[in-house]
C-alpha cells in the first residue's frame, strides 16, 4: 500500500482518538506508520495491530518472533504474544487508551506541539530507539500530518472501543444425551476386542490383528498404548496406514472404540524385515492439549463452573458422579490462559477428583471404583509383587510466594501496553527486595516433629506463584505441597487364571476398585493389606495377558509406619530363633 493511500486510511480513525483521549492525530498517525511499516509489517497484517502492542485483546492473538534487549545489551530473539484487532479502527482505539491510562504518558496527552508530543512519548520509553522523536517528527513532516490535528469536520461520533469482558461466558459442558459420531465403517456386531487403523479422513478403515498391545491408563483421564506390526504380504495396507496423526481405534476393557491418535511412529529395519512401533495417546490428552482458554476467572468456582472453562471450545462433555456437596467449591485466582489439559489436571488437584473417559465423554468422580470380591494371592494368581517406601520426597515445611506488587510503570499493562524486558527489569531494581500483594507465607506441617532429621526441619521447594493474589490461596497450596509422610506404592504382576468356579465367586476389577492383596512366603505373610488400583498395565486383546497393576501411591501415618516397623522386627526375631533351634 502506498504512504499515502495508508495514510488516508488512518486518518479518520486518528482522529476520532483525538476527540476522544485527547492525543494528537498527527502523532497516531506517524507511530502507525512507523510501527508497521506504512502497513506492510507482517504483524498489521496478520493481526491489525499498527502499534506493536503485546498481550491479548478479547483474547485474540499471534504469535510472531521479537528482539528482547536486556540492560547490558545483549539481544534475545523470542516469540511474543501481540494482540489481534478485528480492524485498524480498534488497534488506533486502543493506542489512544493506553495513553489515557498509563501515568508516564501523561505529558502526552492534551499537548498540541507535535515535537514535544513526539518527545514525551519518547522520553516516557514507549520505544528503546533514541531516534525514536525524530523519526516520528520526519514522518509528520514530510507527510503534512498536522492537517488532521483539525477537529472541525470530525464527526461527533466517538470511537467504538469493546471492553474486555471481565468474566466470558462459558456454555454448559455437561452430558446433554448426545454422543459425537464416529467412524461409520467400525464393525458393530464383534464380540471380542479389536484394534482398527483409520485414514484421517475415516475412508479406510482396516483391523490390526497379531499385534500385543501394552496398554496404559490411571484416574487421570489419560490412556496410552504401543505395540510393534512387523510387516508381511497380509498386513501391507494396514502397515502403511500406521502414520503419525491417523487413527486408532481400540477396544478397551470398559469402553470399546476408544479413539487414540498416533503420536509416534518409530520404523526399523534389520536383515530385510521392517518393523513399526507405534504410540498412540487418547483423544482425551491429544485434543485438550491443542485448546487454549485466554481469559482468566478469579473466584470460587464449584466443580461444573471449572469444567465448562477448561473444556470451553471443545467437543468434550462431562458426567458427574458424585453427590450434590460431596465436590467441595474451591477458591480460583487467575484460573486460565492455559491449554485445556493443565487446566484439566490443575482441576484434578484442586477438586480432588478422579476421571474416567469414554472418547469425548469425561466421568468425573470423587473416588472412582468400589470394594471389589477379589484377592490376589502370592500363593497361586500373583506371581510378583513389589513394595516401596520413599522418604525422599518428604518435607515439613515452606515458604509461599504470591503475586508481587506492580510498579506504577508496570501497573495494568501486562497486557495493555508495549512494555519491555528492560522496563520490567528496571522496575525490580527500584527496590533491593521485591514487595507482594501479601506477605510471603510459611507453612509448617502439624506432624512436623514426628519427622524431624537431627531436629531439624525438612524443606520443601517455595511455591512462587503469581496467579495468588489472597493469602488463603496460597496457604491451600502449600497444604497439598508440604507431606511428611513417606510414599509406599505397591506393583504386582497378576497372572489370569481361567477357572469358571472362581468366576462364579469373585468379582472382575478395574481403575479405581480397592481388592484383597496377600504376599506369602515360607516364612510368613510378607504383606496384606486391602489396596485401591490407580494404574493397571496389560494387553487388552487378550483377556488372559498379565497385566501390572499399581496400587494406591498413600502416604502412611507415623502410627501404622511405627507399626510396621514393630513387625518386621519381631518377624525377624522369629525367623533369628527358628534358625538357632534348627542348628541346636
Amino acid at each position: 500500500m502506498a504512504a499515502a493511500d495508508f495514510i488516508k486510511k488512518l486518518a479518520p480513525g486518528a482522529q476520532k482518538v483525538y476527540k476522544k483521549y485527547n492525543v494528537l492525530a498527527s502523532l497516531v498517525i506517524a507511530q502507525g506508520c512507523l510501527e508497521s511499516g506504512f502497513g506492510s509489517s507482517g504483524l498489521s497484517q496478520q493481526a491489525n495491530n499498527l502499534f506493536g502492542i503485546k498481550g491479548t485483546y478479547n483474547g485474540k492473538y499471534v504469535l510472531m518472533w521479537t528482539n528482547e534487549q536486556d540492560k547490558k545489551g545483549n539481544v534475545t530473539r523470542v516469540q511474543a504474544k501481540f494482540r489481534k484487532y478485528p480492524s485498524y479502527a480498534e488497534s488506533l482505539a486502543d493506542l489512544g487508551s493506553l495513553y489515557t491510562r498509563l501515568s508516564r504518558y501523561n505529558a502526552v496527552v492534551g499537548e498540541k506541539d507535535y515535537q514535544k508530543a513526539t518527545a514525551a512519548v519518547s522520553k516516557a520509553g514507549y520505544a528503546t530507539d533514541i531516534n525514536y522523536a525524530t523519526k516520528l517528527n520526519s514522518i509528520i513532516f514530510t507527510y503534512n500530518l498536522t492537517q488532521y490535528d483539525s477537529l472541525d469536520n470530525v464527526p461527533d461520533d466517538e470511537p467504538s472501543i469493546p471492553e474486555t469482558p471481565t468474566g466470558p461466558e462459558y456454555p454448559s459442558k455437561e452430558y446433554d444425551g448426545k454422543d459425537m459420531p464416529l467412524n461409520q465403517n467400525l464393525p458393530s456386531d464383534v464380540d471380542f476386542p479389536q484394534l482398527h487403523v483409520s485414514s484421517k479422513d475415516g475412508k479406510e478403515v482396516i483391523e490390526i490383528t497379531g499385534v500385543s498391545v501394552d496398554f496404559m491408563a490411571d484416574p487421570t483421564g489419560k490412556k496410552s498404548f504401543s505395540f510393534t506390526l512387523p510387516r508381511t504380504q497380509e498386513n501391507a495396507a494396514e502397515f502403511e496406514l500406521l502414520v503419525v496423526d491417523n487413527v486408532l481405534y481400540l477396544d478397551e476393557k470398559k469402553y470399546k472404540h476408544q479413539k487414540y491418535y498416533i503420536t509416534n511412529v518409530s520404523l526399523h529395519q534389520e536383515n530385510g524385515m521392517l518393523t513399526k512401533t507405534v504410540t498412540a495417546a487418547h483423544i482425551f490428552s491429544v485434543l485438550l492439549i491443542n485448546n487454549r482458554i485466554e481469559k482468566t476467572v478469579s473466584k470460587k468456582l464449584n466443580i461444573k463452573e471449572a469444567l465448562d472453562i477448561a473444556l470451553k471450545g471443545t467437543d468434550f462433555k462431562y458426567v458427574i458422579h458424585a453427590k450434590d456437596g460431596e465436590i467441595s467449591s474451591a477458591e480460583q485466582e487467575n484460573f486460565g490462559e492455559k491449554n485445556s489439559t493443565e487446566l484439566m489436571d490443575q482441576i484434578i488437584e484442586d477438586y480432588d477428583i478422579e476421571l474416567d473417559v469414554d472418547n469425548y465423554k469425561i466421568h468425573v468422580y470423587k473416588k472412582m471404583g468400589q470394594k471389589i470380591d477379589f484377592v490376589l494371592d502370592s500363593r497361586y494368581n500373583m506371581p510378583g509383587i513389589t513394595i516401596t517406601t520413599d522418604s525422599q520426597n518428604c518435607t515439613t515445611r515452606a515458604w509461599g510466594y504470591g503475586a508481587q506488587k506492580e510498579t506504577e510503570s508496570v501497573s495494568k499493562s501486562k497486557n495493555d501496553s508495549k512494555i519491555t524486558e528492560d522496563e520490567k527489569e528496571a522496575s525490580k531494581d527500584e527496590e533491593s527486595e521485591p514487595e507482594y500483594v501479601f506477605e510471603p507465607v510459611l507453612y509448617i506441617h502439624p506432624d512436623e516433629d514426628k519427622f524431624l532429621i537431627e531436629g531439624k526441619p525438612r524443606w520443601a521447594e517455595p511455591i512462587k506463584d503469581e496467579r495468588y493474589k489472597k493469602a488463603s490461596s496460597i496457604i491451600s497450596a502449600l497444604k497439598k505441597h508440604v507431606n511428611p509422610y513417606p510414599e509406599m506404592t505397591v506393583e504386582v504382576e497378576f497372572q489370569k487364571i481361567y477357572e469358571p468356579k472362581l468366576r462364579e465367586i469373585e468379582q472382575d476389577f478395574w481403575l479405581g476398585d480397592t481388592i484383597h492383596v496377600i504376599a506369602d512366603t515360607a516364612d510368613g505373610i510378607t504383606f496384606e493389606d486391602d489396596l485401591r488400583v490407580v494404574s493397571i498395565q496389560h494387553n487388552p486383546l487378550n483377556p488372559y495377558s498379565s497385566p501390572t497393576i499399581t496400587f494406591a501411591n498413600f502416604r502412611k501415618d507415623i502410627q501404622r509406619i511405627t507399626v510396621d516397623q514393630a513387625k518386621q522386627v519381631k518377624n525377624l526375631q522369629r525367623y533369628i530363633n527358628d534358625m538357632l533351634k534348627t542348628l541346636r
